[in-house]
């Protein structure tokens, strides 16, 4: 099975500093500024709404999405 991983760097953030999702396994990883790290799953539709838009907040999205 191929493990893609799409990787975000979030600088506008005060709370991430890193997504990293991966679509095959529905799972997304978010890296804390603290240094700790969130395993949340994901649908692969809410992922495509990070890729598709550019206008899309990363705190927002791991605030609606991940840890919805």
């Amino acid at each position: 099975m191929i493990n893609t991983c799409l990787v975000f760097a979030t600088p506008q953030s005060s709370a991430s500093e890193e997504i990293r999702l991966y679509p095959f396994r529905r799972h997304a990883m978010v890296f804390w500024q603290s240094g700790h790290y969130s395993a949340h799953t994901v649908r692969r539709r809410d992922m495509l709404r990070l890729l598709l838009n550019p206008k899309q907040s990363a705190g927002a999205w791991i605030n609606d999405y991940a840890l919805a």
